[in-house]
């Protein structure tokens, strides 16, 4: 975690970190391998280190932490349990992968005889501080249930799609007002994490899915920027108003693959969609992004250490 506060108060960034965890190993009927998990006590001692050291909760604040149990295959309840009281003592958000899969479903079934949602409301897990990845097989009752607790869901649909999973019910919760954010998974289900892609990627796909009732390209948007700011619980972030942060991206539209994008530029990243970088982004009031570059590291030689390290690494497999 110290190195990514560092790396984006590099890049002028925000970071909204969240301290993972997993203590259910593949010996105890969980997913991870032995050698990643830790223990209750020592994942919460690291939890309360990572608050205590880089959580800020002023309106504008740049580094703020979560709680993130990895999921119900991967922790115990004891584990969610304790989280949920420590993460309420600390005043910080939760955040886990839940309703993404069947077999998920059917372990906390098994296991458990609850369904995912219920499983982790026995645990403390729902509220309007709670926020869960992916969400796909919610039924309706359990949406109605998120929107009255304000519990919410961040819509990763890249890697949804990549492994199969579903397809979110996405305009049944914008319907009813369940929070909802746009999320890219992680590097192991998403090769890009492009969240411009993923934009384009969710208009496509309820366009295909659910028809005239998807969510419109504006819709979209904003669930990438004001639903994303409703689920980590920043007021000021998320759109451009009187007394919101200085957080925002510029795109130039006289680019010759957006001709005629001029004319429905809310929608214009969903249905013409961004192939490259966009022109200028600037976070908290700085230039972070100027011409389609980083302004606070050399991309190239950035590249280049990277890649080193990745041959290392591969080398050591």
């Amino acid at each position: 975690m110290e190195a990514q506060f560092a790396a984006a108060d590099a890049l002028g960034l925000r970071l909204h970190a969240t301290r993972g965890s997993m203590d259910l190993s593949k010996k105890d009927g969980g997913l991870p391998p032995d050698s990643v998990v830790q223990t209750v006590d020592e994942i919460l001692a690291d939890s309360q280190r990572a608050v205590e050291t880089f959580h800020d909760d002023s309106p504008y604040a740049m580094h703020q932490v979560a709680l993130a149990p990895c999921s119900p295959f991967s922790v115990t309840g004891e584990l969610l349990r304790q989280s949920a009281i420590l993460a309420r003592q600390m005043h910080v958000r939760r955040h886990t992968h839940l309703a993404e899969t069947l077999d998920e479903e059917r372990f906390t079934l098994e296991k458990f005889h609850m369904r995912p949602l219920e499983y982790m409301e026995s645990l403390g897990w729902t509220g309007p501080d709670v926020w869960y990845a992916h969400g796909i097989h919610f039924t309706d009752a359990e949406l109605r249930f998120l929107a009255e607790t304000g519990t919410g869901v961040a819509h990763c649909p890249v890697s949804n799609m990549k492994l199969s999973s579903g397809v979110a019910k996405v305009p049944q919760m914008l319907a009813l007002d369940v929070p909802v954010g746009l999320g890219v998974d992680g590097s192991a289900s998403n090769d890009g994490s492009n969240l411009l892609e993923e934009l384009r990627v969710a208009y496509l796909l309820h366009r295909l899915q659910w028809s005239q009732n998807a969510p419109s390209g504006y819709d979209l948007l904003k669930i990438a920027t004001r639903g994303g700011a409703r689920l980590l619980g920043r007021e000021k972030l998320g759109s451009l108003a009187l007394g919101q942060a200085a957080d925002f991206f510029l795109v130039d539209l006289n680019r010759l693959e957006l001709v005629g994008a001029q004319f429905d530029v809310k929608s214009m990243l969903c249905t013409a969609g961004l192939k490259g970088a966009v022109d200028y982004t600037v976070c908290n009031g700085k230039i972070v992004v100027d011409h389609g570059c980083l302004t606070g590291i050399d991309e190239t030689v950035t590249a280049e250490k990277a890649n080193a390290a990745v041959k290392r690494y591969l080398g050591d497999i």
